[in-house]
């Protein structure tokens, strides 16, 4: 569902075809005012003529309150910020389940929140966005949590985010492996 929110507010600040982009979401993301997004212009207005009766409420923010009008970079912030709030909630819950279901999903869960927070911080390298706004786009679980997410966090080079990396051998060989190819 936040792949599709995403789509059609990325395509329609690109002035796509709405009919188009609603063939490209994914059909277990789709509902019923979905098109509706195409008429929205900030965040604020998307959650309250659409989102606010989705699963996705649940997630939403106080960067939802903001009338700014979107652009490519607040889209990539929104995307990431439902993102952040599903993943600590989804983890939680795993968690709270405990057994096999912790362990499993709980590994499974704190990989992607790892491969995130690297991911964001070497797509906001060069960019407008604030390193603290980069910050608070990290989940608050993961390998790389705290003291590995507070490196990425100042990082301003991909030297810099491979040295936030160092401690944490699985991800330290991965750049040992993209280095040497």
């Amino acid at each position: 569902m936040i792949d599709n929110v995403i789509l059609l507010l990325t395509g329609t600040l690109h002035e796509r075809d709405t009919s188009e982009l609603l063939e490209k979401c994914h059909p277990l993301g789709k509902f019923q005012s979905l098109a509706t997004l195409a008429i929205t212009t900030s965040a604020a207005d998307a959650y309250k003529l659409v989102l606010v009766d989705t699963p996705l409420a649940a997630y939403m923010s106080m960067n939802f309150n903001r009338q700014e009008d979107f652009t490519e970079l607040n889209i990539e912030v929104i995307r990431n910020t439902l993102y952040k709030a599903y993943l600590e909630d989804f983890y939680a819950f795993c968690m709270g389940i405990g057994g096999a279901t912790a362990d499993v999903m709980g590994g499974v869960l704190r990989f992607e929140a790892d491969r995130r927070a690297i991911n964001i911080t070497i797509n906001s390298l060069d960019t407008e966005l604030l390193k603290d706004e980069r910050a608070s786009l990290y989940c608050n679980f993961g390998d790389l949590a705290g003291e590995g997410t507070a490196k990425l966090g100042k990082a301003d080079s991909i030297d810099a985010v491979r040295a936030s990396c160092e401690g944490f051998k699985q991800y330290s060989a991965m750049f040992q492996e993209a280095s040497s190819t």
